[in-house]
Order: C-alpha cells, then sequence, then structure tokens
C-alpha cells in the first residue's frame, strides 16, 4: 500500500516537474531580451527539483531518497546564482546594433545625427 502510494505520488510529482521545466523552456523562447529569459529560468531549479525527489520517492529506498535530497539541495544553491551571473554579464551587453558595431571597433567614427527635413 504505501510503496504503491509512494510510486503514484512520486509519479505525480516527476510530471508536475517535467510541467514546470517546459513552462520555463517555453518562456525562455519567447520572451524578448536576456534579463526577461533569465527570470524564466529561475523556474527551473523548483522543476528539477520536483523531478529528483519524485524519481527518488518512486524507488521507495531511502538512500536514495536521501541522496535525492541531497542533489536538490545542490541544484537549489548552484542554479540561481549561475542565473545571477549570467544576468549580471547580460547588464552591460549592447541593445543596438550601432552600438555593437562600437564596440567591436571603437575609433570608428560616429555616424552625423540625420538633417531635420
Amino acid at each position: 500500500m504505501i510503496s504503491t502510494l509512494l510510486q503514484w505520488g512520486g509519479g505525480a510529482l516527476v510530471v508536475l516537474g517535467l510541467l514546470v521545466i517546459t513552462a520555463a523552456v517555453i518562456g525562455m523562447y519567447r520572451l524578448p531580451s536576456v534579463l526577461t529569459r533569465v527570470h524564466a529560468a529561475g523556474a527551473v531549479p523548483f522543476g528539477a527539483v520536483l523531478v529528483v525527489i519524485g524519481a527518488t520517492l518512486a524507488t521507495g529506498d531511502l538512500k536514495l531518497i536521501l541522496r535525492g535530497l541531497l542533489v536538490a539541495a545542490f541544484l537549489l544553491l548552484t542554479i540561481p546564482s549561475s542565473a545571477h551571473a549570467i544576468a549580471w554579464l547580460a547588464e552591460g551587453r549592447p541593445d543596438t546594433a550601432e552600438e555593437r558595431a562600437r564596440q567591436r571597433n571603437p575609433f570608428a567614427r560616429k555616424a552625423p545625427p540625420p538633417k531635420p527635413p
């Protein structure tokens, strides 16, 4: 009875985690800028933790459940810090084609402003 309940509960957690990860991937694909994509990627650790805990619960082995909890803790510690590093690097990223060209060749002359009609 308990093993069947653990298997069903573990399966439900895995499915829920995969749905969260899928929504995060769709958000990372559809959102316009790097910073909003990093925000969508913030849901990935939650989904990954659900998948890991669900998969270990489905086994019913206490050692695997404890290892799964350690993996989940490691994911919760490392994924947000890597997302923060990506956002920190993206903050200085040029937004326009002119800024990107100026970054490639900083000695190029700036184009004169257009004359009013």
